[in-house]
């Protein structure tokens, strides 16, 4: 059991690394004025999620899944 739970994590792992690395690109996107207008309300979305403590920093998600 312990294994399938080792697994999991790091399959969350990935998939939140995945997720870090799609922000990074919509930030760049957007400093460079490549975006489309859905693209800056998506991240604008998030960003406000974000801030309004409705999501949680990766590092912090780590600490808790360990």
């Amino acid at each position: 059991m312990a294994v399938d739970i080792g697994e999991k994590i790091d399959a969350l792992h990935e998939e939140l690394m995945l997720i870090r690395a799609r922000l990074e690109t919509l930030e760049e996107m957007l400093t460079e004025e490549k975006a489309s207008e859905d693209d800056k309300v998506a991240l604008e979305e998030a960003l406000g999620g974000h801030e309004r403590g409705e999501t949680i920093a990766l590092d912090e998600a780590l600490r808790k899944l360990k």
